[in-house]
């Protein structure tokens, strides 16, 4: 701090005002002010320039003060922003890394506050449009391509395109895996980024215990010859679901295998498994005739042999509490059920109710590739905060939200660095089976008119006629299944 002269506050105004006071005088005086304000300037004692002040420029000094006072006035406080995240009710408690840890961080960081909008399940579509067409969006949304949900919002212009702010915030695709970039990619325009992007049931559990039991090596987990597809082959797991199942027929003690058919996810893994397709690549039709081996395979499993529960009979517990008391040897399921069956039985290791592990889902010869499940948080166009909505979308598909996934839920985000993003995790094998699996899929094909709500449901209800016993899986029942259906895509986009 150099040294000086001192000048008193009130002083000090006085000088500030003078000067002020004379510059404005000078519009109307140009001589006299222009010579007063030289010989100010160097004046260095308050009583002079008091003086000056006085004679010259008083009334014009106090308006001038005014002025002054009211440009340096502090701009009031900008409210800070919040966004309005529309997602699935209750997932904020069984995903808390997605929907509370997360969102917590993003706040830390950037002082954005989040607001949760939860939507029951099977109303988030139709709310979601509804908001749309009222124009009272939040700022992202939760997606889906399961239901042809994500592709549906892009189509009605619902979701903000990325690309800007990608560009502007030095973001690459290649940050993530081509399964689920690949499926936020529209003809060039980025849609969202992968929360996750999974292979859906694409995996098999195991209960140690009764493989112990019924005397037959327990299936290792072979990463190799899971990246070749040549795992687990349906002929094995259908003589173990044989030998495991006990009791009779239409009363089992336990249960060989749980075949998923209620999803539709699992319907298009077991479809392209056998090498079929779930739709024409223009999303016109359905080619039924490659579905028939995996159909036929269900079949015996579920009504010819009945070693198999179906859906509806898995009793009050559901299918977590089937394999925890050990009335199911084996089940399919997705990344989710890690944290379900651990739950319900205890960790992998066996210090819980038993030791159990995790395998891949069959994939035949003909192997078409599983479905990649879509899953993002799309920033929405009626944002208010467009930017602030992409970073926010950003946030639930980086390095840190891989992290915080894959150590409280146990699943993969679809990142291409990811098991090096998520440190010592990587050392998990079930994670190490889902990065082979995230490889080994391809996006879903879309079915014309985005009904995939409808899809969803008719797909599941119209296969389940056959492994009910409701119908004979003849080629009529194909014929049929067909029918329904190529009738749905002929639909009107509603």
């Amino acid at each position: 701090m150099t040294d000086g002269p001192k000048i008193s506050r009130r002083s000090f105004v006085k000088v500030g005002a003078a000067g002020v006071g004379l510059l404005a005088a000078a519009a109307c005086q140009p001589k006299v002010v222009e010579k007063i304000v030289k010989e100010t300037v160097v004046v260095t004692e308050q009583k002079e320039v008091e003086k000056v002040v006085e004679k010259e420029v008083t009334k014009v000094v106090e308006k001038e003060v005014t002025k002054i006072v009211e440009k340096a006035a502090p701009a009031p406080a900008k409210e800070p922003v919040t966004l309005k995240l529309h997602m699935r009710a209750g997932n904020e408690k069984n995903e808390q890394a997605i929907y509370v840890l997360r969102p917590a961080e993003f706040t830390k960081e950037t002082g954005i506050q989040i607001v949760l909008d939860g939507i029951p399940g099977g109303e988030f579509m139709a709310k979601l449009e509804i908001l749309a067409v009222s124009g009272t969006l939040g700022d992202n949304t939760f997606t889906t391509e399961a239901s042809w949900h994500h592709s549906r919002l892009v189509h009605f212009g619902i979701l903000l395109a990325m690309n800007d702010w990608m560009d502007s915030a030095g973001k690459k695709r290649d940050e993530w895996i081509p399964s689920g970039i690949d499926s936020c990619d529209f003809n060039g325009t980025i849609y969202g980024l992968p929360k996750t992007a999974h292979p859906a049931e694409a995996y098999v559990f195991l209960n140690h215990k009764l493989f112990e039991q019924a005397g037959i090596e327990i299936p290792k987990l072979d990463l190799e010859k899971e990246k070749a597809g040549q795992g687990m082959t349906w002929e094995q797991l259908h003589d173990y679901a044989n030998k495991l199942a006990k009791g009779p027929t239409d009363a089992r003690d336990v249960y060989g295998f749980y075949p998923v058919t209620t999803n539709s996810q699992a319907v298009v893994n077991g479809i392209r498994s056998f090498g079929g397709w779930e739709l024409d690549e223009g999303g016109k039709e359905h080619p039924v005739d490659t579905w028939k081996d995996y159909v036929m395979y269900n079949y015996d499993l579920l009504w010819k042999n009945k070693v198999s529960p179906h859906a509806t009979e898995l009793g009050a517990g559901g299918i977590y509490g089937l394999f925890a008391a050990e009335k199911l040897a084996m089940m399919q399921g997705g990344s989710w059920y890690w944290g379900g069956t651990k739950e319900a039985v205890g960790p992998q290791d066996g210090s819980g109710k038993f030791a159990w592990s995790i395998v891949g889902l069959p994939q035949g010869p003909k192997f078409n590739g599983w479905g990649a499940s879509l899953n993002t948080h799309a920033p929405i166009r009626q944002s208010q905060h467009p930017t602030e909505a992409c970073m926010f979308q950003y946030a639930l598909a980086d390095a840190r939200f891989s992290q915080l996934v894959a150590e409280n839920h146990r699943y993969l985000v679809g990142r291409t660095k990811e098991m090096e993003e998520i440190g010592d995790l990587a050392k998990d094998s079930f994670l190490q089976l889902q990065w082979v699996m995230h490889f080994r899929a391809q996006p879903y094909r879309i079915g014309r008119n985005f009904r995939g709500e409808e899809w969803r449901a008719m797909i599941c209800n119209l296969l389940d006629e056959a492994y009910l016993g409701v119908k004979e899986p003849d080629q009529a029942f194909f014929d049929g299944v067909k029918a329904s259906l190529d009738e749905l895509l002929m639909r009107p986009i509603s």
